[in-house]
């Protein structure tokens, strides 16, 4: 019975992707929608009256190669949570490593002029098998499982809190954190700001 229910809902998705779903513009022959400065991306048949020569086209993307390698012994094999925050003339890169070495999670930071090539400077901020040469920002848990930094560019914001960043998970919430820099960052709390959801 559900494998029916499942065929039948891809039957709809079927027509409804091909043929439309009955907002054609038969259904709007006098509205006109207005766009005004708004930027539409044409997915479908909704803000287009008729094609003339053309067509809706998805264009197939185009590798560049390898922007980054997680080679390192504290990056591990379970990089993610990728953030790149460009700030004036440099672009920094923020993920989340798997410290191996001491089995648990770390903050590692990447910079960038150009966007291309990255650079993984040895900041001496935390110690792993007895060296600071490394690149991590932090290793505290659990917020270094989620790290999510941004740039605050509100004039008002206090100079020793150029750069926010939250992070957490589920029993702790999520954890306030600030920088002036983006590179050296407190708690602005203990306790997470957001608890649920």
């Amino acid at each position: 019975m559900k494998s029916k229910s499942f065929i039948k809902c891809l039957v709809i998705a079927f027509i409804i992707t091909h043929y439309g779903c009955g907002n054609t513009s038969e259904n709007f022959k006098d509205e006109v929608i207005q766009l005004g400065d708004k930027r539409e991306i044409f997915v479908d048949n909704y803000l287009i009256d008729k094609f003339v020569n053309s067509s809706i086209v998805m264009h197939k993307p185009h590798d560049e190669g390898i922007v980054m390698h997680f080679d390192k012994p504290w990056e591990g094999k379970f990089c993610g949570y990728c953030t790149i925050i460009k700030d004036d003339d440099i672009f920094r890169f923020y993920y989340r490593g798997w410290n191996e070495l001491q089995g648990h999670q770390v903050t590692c930071y990447a910079e960038s002029k150009d966007g291309i090539t990255w650079v993984k400077p040895a900041l001496g901020l935390v110690e792993v098998n007895g060296s600071k040469e490394n690149n991590i920002i932090l290793a505290r848990e659990p917020e270094t499982h989620n790290f999510s930094p941004f740039l605050d560019k509100n004039p008002d914001a206090k100079a020793d809190q150029k750069y926010k960043a939250l992070g957490g998970n589920d029993k702790s919430g999520l954890i306030p954190y600030v920088s002036p820099d983006g590179i050296h960052w407190k708690r602005l709390q203990d306790e997470g700001v957001i608890k649920k959801g």
